[in-house]
């Protein structure tokens, strides 16, 4: 068994029941997706994915209309039921 340290971090099992996605981790993992213009579902997954986010928050935007969206704010449109925090 090798002693030396692990290349890769271990992230914690998240229970969405528990540890629901917010609209504050939405804003925080997708704020360089809006840094330039709009941006498309297609735009947000790829950040999202790019900046590590959690698998749920992944599957979230997975969800959403295939459109472009000027403003992070347009997309309380299509996840209303996306609470702000915690």
């Amino acid at each position: 068994m090798s002693t030396a340290p692990a290349d890769f971090a271990v992230r914690p099992t998240v229970n969405v029941a528990i540890d629901p996605v917010t609209r504050v981790e939405i804003l925080d993992v997708l704020d360089d997706a809006f840094a330039h213009g709009p941006a498309g579902r297609g735009e947000l997954i790829e950040t999202a994915h790019a900046q590590a986010a959690r698998p749920d928050l992944i599957a979230l935007l997975e969800q959403l209309p295939d459109r472009v969206y000027v403003h992070q704010r347009q997309l309380w449109v299509d996840l209303p039921h996306v609470p702000v925090g915690l």
